[in-house]
């Protein structure tokens, strides 16, 4: 997610204008720009691993061709606006960023040597059970665990984790807005829901009927 607005040096906000945010083309020499400059330095620093099909590229010839052939090639980053603000750009991302391979809910049952759990089928639109022996489903879910060095969320500009605090604080004084800690404190989280997304949980979803009433919490137990 690209901001639209952001500090200069002299601490000002400066906006992206509403017709315009950034040149595509000019993005994608940049973005090959800075990839290609740290794929090197992996290079330099002997850092990177070349399997049997790529074997050749150790050679220095060969890799100052291969890399050549990548800057004549034309990067085209893909940019698309929301379709409705950025409540649905959060809300597609949330599932991904913060989910794990499989939940709870979706696991059936755990024998001595296979686990059966649901799963979409993608042919048919429905959901069918899928059963794999324990080191088949570990394996599986290991292929969603980041190799080590990645990371799946990058904080940069006025969210980076060094000076978001400040930032946000100079930033909402600069636009005269309130903080969202600040302005969200007396609401409830249907009503956070309700502001930022338009989300109204008292909203039936099959008939519309504002008559939804929070009653509590009940929990499934499984045997």
């Amino acid at each position: 997610i690209v901001t639209g607005a952001g500090l200069t040096k002299t601490m000002q906000l400066h906006k992206s204008s509403r017709n315009f945010f950034i040149p595509v083309r000019v993005l994608g020499k940049v973005f090959r720009g800075k990839f290609m400059e740290q794929l090197q330095k992996l290079r330099s620093g002997n850092k990177l691993r070349f399997p049997s099909s790529c074997g050749r590229l150790k050679d220095s010839r060969a890799w100052s061709g291969f890399r050549n052939s990548l800057y004549e090639k034309t990067w085209i980053p893909y940019i698309k606006e929301t379709f409705n603000g950025f409540g649905n750009a959060i809300d597609y991302l949330g599932r991904y960023t913060h989910r794990i391979a499989i939940s709870n809910a979706r696991i059936i049952a755990v024998g001595d040597s296979q686990v059966s759990f649901w799963a979409n089928d993608y042919k048919t639109g429905q959901k069918k059970t899928v059963t794999l022996s324990h080191e088949e489903f570990i394996r599986r879910f290991l292929m969603h665990v980041l190799p080590c060095g990645f990371q799946k969320i990058r904080y940069y500009g006025f969210l980076n984790n060094r000076s978001k605090k400040a930032s946000l604080k100079l930033i909402a004084k600069l636009t005269g807005k309130m903080l969202s800690q600040a302005r969200f404190a007396s609401m409830q989280p249907d009503e956070i829901l309700h502001v930022l997304w338009n989300i109204n949980l008292k909203q039936c979803p099959m008939c519309s009927n504002n008559t939804m009433r929070y009653a509590g919490r009940t929990f499934v137990f499984r045997n």
